[in-house]
């Protein structure tokens, strides 16, 4: 009977568990910069101060981006070609933000100047114009982008631009014409003509999207009378 207050086979009395994440959530305020490393100590932040989480989110962006660049290397080695969404306005008014590009594996023997091509730099994605060959690396430039970028190496190409995917439909890649040149050249000097026409755009894809609802509604209401 010695045993009775501990329980059958001298086990303790069940007591309540305490809370088990209790030091997770201390350390994620921890390095959050939520919490003072010491108790009672205020946390202060001088001059250039970086969190934790700061240095966790810059690592793990570049890892990203490293990724990135990685598997669209393999792509192209394995399949010959390549879908990139464009996102920057460089290649105004050739190539507008939102569209698709069809990237097709190419060395330097298959590009040509005014081709436009796809190549990495400091684990980023470039579609640039190629303005001339230069030994053994190309000269490329962004359309709407004042100076040309540093040579582009073999090691950096990845390949040619052979059709474009964006609001008016798919189009092959071309020279720009007069209209195009004096765009680009608009872009180039006045970030506000580029606000503005990066708006236009936008609302011009928008009612591309609303425009098949649109007519289905009228012809639902036609057939209604």
């Amino acid at each position: 009977m010695a045993n009775q207050g501990n329980g059958p086979e001298g086990k303790k009395p069940y007591e309540k568990p305490a809370f088990r994440f209790e030091r997770v959530f201390e350390t994620m305020a921890l390095s959050c910069g939520k919490m003072p490393d010491h108790p009672g100590r205020v946390p202060s932040e001088p001059e250039g101060f970086v969190s934790r989480t700061m240095l966790v989110r810059s690592v793990i962006h570049a890892e990203t981006e490293f990724c990135k660049c990685d598997l669209a290397w393999e792509v192209l080695q394995r399949f010959g070609q390549l879908h990139v969404r464009v996102t920057g306005a460089s290649m105004l008014p050739a190539i507008w933000p939102g569209d698709v590009v069809t990237i097709r594996s190419s060395q330097l023997t298959d590009v040509s100047p005014g081709d436009l091509v796809l190549f990495h730099r400091d684990r980023r994605f470039f579609v640039h114009r190629v303005l001339e060959m230069s030994g053994n690396s190309l000269l490329t430039r962004g359309d709407s982008v004042l100076g040309p970028d540093p040579p582009v190496s073999p090691d950096e190409l990845l390949g040619r631009v052979v059709s474009i995917t964006g609001a008016g439909g798919t189009r092959a890649p071309s020279q720009l014409g007069a209209a195009g040149y004096l765009v680009a050249q608009a872009v180039r000097r006045s970030t506000l003509v580029c606000n503005m026409l990066l708006r236009l755009h936008a609302s011009y894809r928008q009612l591309l999207r609303t425009a098949p609802v649109t007519a289905v509604f009228r012809r639902e209401a036609v057939w209604s009378n």
